[in-house]
């Protein structure tokens, strides 16, 4: 099968400190990929490696069959286009109103512009349930409801792919539930694969796909969810139950 992800000996190290020590994996189409571990050990920094928005010390990065790594500026600014990429905070402008935030990545990423761009922004809206808060700012907004203005400003390009940081991170139980039902449904719709970071046991539980763990820069776990499930390693054992015993530390 065809693969849309493949790392080779990925290192990124910062002022002497190794966060990604020479990783590799891949993930074919029809599987979505879960990035999963403590806090603090790579996973964002994984992320944003994948499409150059922190660059690499070495190693190759394919993305759909493309070397991201040999990308010229332009190349790489052309070829981000086909990416959705949905930040930890979802990075609206605080400045703006939700209108004017997706019609800034409208305007700026695709091009489109006038009356078939406003059109596109209540069609994004509609798709993620908010189809009411088109004049109001990002400070009126809850938390979920801002998830969910980033993820229609997000698919409002039409990517080829998902990359989500933390999409639940500083959500209730009932409001994450929400939020990703409401990336799954837009998963599903494009039909495109998605790079999830992710702690939450539940996110995981309803995602599914493809996982690795990393833990001191290195994939101590590579599988389907549901090996995971099933046994794992002692580094996914401990993860899934939450406990400090065992080989992952705890800094």
């Amino acid at each position: 099968m065809e693969e849309f992800i493949v790392v080779e000996k990925l290192r990124k190290s910062f002022d002497g400190h190794v966060v990604l020590d020479g990783i590799s994996f891949s993930v074919s189409y029809g599987k979505d990929l879960l990035v999963i571990g403590k806090s603090g050990v790579g996973k964002s920094v994984l992320l944003k490696n994948i499409v150059r928005l922190i660059e690499p010390d070495g190693g190759k990065i394919f993305l759909n069959g493309i070397d991201i790594t040999s990308l010229s500026e332009n190349e790489l600014r052309e070829f981000r286009k086909s990416v959705g990429f949905l930040f930890q905070s979802g990075a609206l402008f605080d400045f703006l109103s939700v209108e004017d935030n997706i019609l800034f990545v409208l305007e700026n990423v695709a091009g489109i512009t006038g009356e078939k761009a406003k059109r596109r922004v209540r069609e994004v809206l509609e798709m993620v349930g908010l189809p009411n808060v088109l004049h109001k700012m990002p400070s009126e907004l809850s938390g979920g409801m801002r998830k969910r203005v980033a993820l229609a400003r997000t698919i409002s390009v039409n990517p080829k792919m998902l990359l989500l940081d933390e999409p639940t991170t500083g959500l209730d139980p009932i409001t994450s539930d929400y939020v990703i039902s409401a990336i799954i449904d837009m998963k599903n719709y494009f039909d495109i694969p998605m790079v999830v970071v992710t702690h939450d046991i539940e996110v995981m539980k309803k995602i599914g796909g493809h996982v690795i763990l990393i833990d001191e820069g290195k994939i101590v776990f590579e599988g389907e969810f549901e090996e995971m499930l099933r046994g794992g390693n002692e580094y996914t054992k401990q993860f899934l139950l939450g406990i400090s015993e065992g080989p992952i530390k705890v800094s």
